[in-house]
């Protein structure tokens, strides 16, 4: 904004001799008309003179209160510069927080998804009905049921079984008539017992085995 000063000679009141013209300094040949004339111009160039100090006066007086708008205008001028400045920062600033708000949006959506499948698909530590699990588990020592270990590390140093495993159905109650005299048949029937509870004990011993309790 360009300053304009006031100007001080609009305040110098203006002096002209003729509004000083008084009756007793007019020549004594003056008609009392004309000396009428003469007396009212002089007054009325008075009034002008008056007027014109006064115009003069309000004028100074105007540039002097546009000069002290000039200088709030011009402080408002700064202070709106510097406001817009500060609010075209709070502008990027809100744009970097809508950017993040939408970031955390999408990474929120993406957290509610996951929650939803590890609700769908999880297992609980307080569930008391039965779960499942799809994939096999690895636990470090043993599995245990109310403190009591009931599955633990496997045993080893079983040499494997030969032979033709037995998993039908035999009597463990079955007994065997053994006569004073050796008879075959007799025999016969405790050695293939014998053979059938040596099965019975490789089928054991492979299953041990298959589920890995033993090796």
């Amino acid at each position: 904004m360009t300053n304009q000063y006031a100007n001080p000679g609009l305040k110098e009141p203006i002096s002209v001799q003729g509004s000083y013209i008084t009756p007793d300094i007019l020549p004594s040949n003056f008609s009392e008309s004309y000396r009428r004339i003469v007396l009212s111009g002089a007054e009325d160039i008075g009034k002008v003179v008056n007027r014109a100090n006064d115009s003069g006066y309000e004028a100074y007086a105007a540039q002097l209160k546009n000069e002290e708008q000039d200088i709030i205008l011009g402080n408002h001028e700064e202070r709106i510069t510097k406001t817009e400045e500060g609010l075209a920062s709070l502008e990027v600033r809100v744009l970097n927080i809508e950017n993040d708000v939408n970031g955390l949006k999408i990474k929120i959506q993406d957290l509610d998804g996951k929650v939803s499948e590890i609700i769908v698909d999880y297992v609980s530590l307080s569930r008391v009905t039965q779960q499942n699990l799809s994939s096999s588990l690895n636990v470090n020592t043993a599995y245990s049921v109310n403190g009591t270990k009931v599955v633990g590390q496997r045993v080893i140093g079983f040499t494997p079984a030969i032979g033709t495993p037995l998993k039908n159905a035999f009597d463990a109650d079955q007994s065997f008539a053994i006569g004073k005299k050796y008879k075959k048949d007799e025999i016969d029937a405790l050695a293939n017992a014998l053979i059938a509870s040596r099965q019975r004990i490789k089928a054991l011993e492979d299953a041990l085995r298959s589920h890995g309790l033993i090796d």
